[in-house]
């Protein structure tokens, strides 16, 4: 079983976007970034999904504080957002996301990447920013 935490409104997506290939999973919503921090250090996610502008806070300072307090031992961690502007996905990957899907989004694409990290698992590395 993998655990992954997400945003509440993408529970349906991801379900449907991943199907049963991909095993067995265990999803878990958070709304912001402070319920986010107590669900990861209690369930240990194999992967999280956040967008950048959470409620009280953002994504970006979020992955930050895990990169900060668990350092390689951070979840991989993907950017789910309407932040649509390149400079928005460099900052994320800069940040150390594994990836930035941005919405709307085909769940095609959203099933792609969050393959590519759940197969790596802790070797998985994070997607390299362009431009800027």
């Amino acid at each position: 079983v993998q655990d992954i935490l997400t945003p509440p409104e993408h529970s349906e997506a991801i379900v449907r976007a991943l199907g049963p290939e991909i095993g067995e999973i265990t999803l878990h919503s958070a709304v912001d970034g402070r319920e986010a921090l107590t669900l990861i250090e209690l369930h240990r996610p194999a992967l999280v999904l956040a967008e950048v502008l959470l409620e009280g806070g953002s994504g970006l300072a979020l992955l930050r504080r895990l990169r900060r307090l668990r350092g390689a031992a951070a979840p991989p961690f993907i950017f789910v957002t309407t932040m649509a502007r390149e400079s928005d996905r460099y900052w994320g990957l800069r940040n150390g996301a594994h990836g930035y899907v941005m919405k709307p989004y085909e769940d095609e694409v959203l099933q792609a990447k969050i393959r590519e990290v759940l197969v790596g698992g802790q070797d998985a590395q994070p997607e390299r920013p362009t431009g800027l």
